[in-house]
């Protein structure tokens, strides 16, 4: 019965004839097999070694070296594009970031740049959305560090205890701001507000803010601090200007202008130290 249903699948007219297998092309030879059957060729092609797998673009060779180099000799022994390299070595798993690392600090001339460039920006570039989170995160890390570290020894008892501060204060910020440290009579901080925000080249200084803030701090004493994005560190007119209405505001409610700082990168002015409070 089941030979007549496979005659029944063939043309009428045509016999059936066993296939021929002839010759099977693998990768790199062939097999001439007329005499054998269908298993025993499978068997054969099963056999042929296959070609062993690359591992090299794992670069997992080239990761423990560049990790190993940063453990034992520090940041210091790395270039920059090595150390954006190993960041992204944690968000990046499965490709080679070393050409990623050099077109980022290309496209937005150097690590300042890829540091301080937005999420969106970083997608832009190329990046996912985990690894431009990472590399976004790491100033802002930064800030918090600064503040966490100052929480135990939030004590101004030197220009240099303030400056140290202040410069915590504005890390990577790209927008000029004011902010403002209020002292007690110990010279503890009891408050640091920031004040107002501007654009690149200027920021509005708003007096009677300060004044209650001072007054809702029970501030002894207080430090203004703001930054300049562009690098300098002389204060402008407008700068001295509005140091000086403070100073008099202040000095209505019985509160002490120390000194007003102005900050630039990790440097800073004091103007006091300047011979601009008299």
């Amino acid at each position: 019965m089941a030979k007549e249903r496979e005659a029944d699948y063939l043309p009428s007219g045509r016999k059936h004839r066993p296939c021929s297998y002839g010759k099977a092309r693998t990768l790199n030879r062939e097999i001439t097999a007329p005499e054998q059957s269908p298993a025993g060729i499978l068997q054969e092609l099963h056999e042929i070694p296959l070609e062993p797998r690359d591992y090299s673009s794992d670069h997992s060779g080239h990761r423990d070296r560049l990790r190993r180099r940063y453990l034992e000799s520090g940041i210091e022994s790395l270039q920059d594009y090595e150390v954006l390299e190993l960041l992204l070595f944690y968000a990046i798993p499965r490709k080679d970031t070393k050409p990623i690392a050099k077109n980022l600090l290309d496209r937005f001339g150097g690590l300042h740049g890829v540091l301080e460039a937005s999420v969106d920006d970083l997608t832009g570039a190329g990046l996912s959305t985990n690894a431009a989170v990472l590399v976004h995160i790491l100033p802002e890390m930064q800030k918090r560090y600064e503040r966490s570290k100052d929480a135990e020894r939030k004590y101004i008892r030197s220009t240099a205890d303030a400056g140290r501060i202040a410069c915590g204060m504005f890390c990577n910020q790209l927008e000029e701001s004011v902010r403002m440290l209020c002292l007690n009579a110990g010279g503890r901080v009891v408050r640091s507000s920031e004040i107002a925000k501007g654009d690149v080249n200027a920021v509005y200084f708003p007096i009677r803010k300060i004044v209650e803030t001072a007054i809702g701090a029970k501030a002894v004493s207080v430090i203004l601090v703001h930054n300049h994005p562009g690098g300098t560190l002389s204060p402008s007119r407008e700068d001295l200007d509005a140091t000086e209405s403070a100073r008099s505001a202040l000095n209505t409610v019985g509160v002490r202008l120390l000194d007003h700082l102005i900050v630039s990168g990790m440097d800073y002015c004091s103007l006091r130290e300047e011979g601009y409070f008299g």
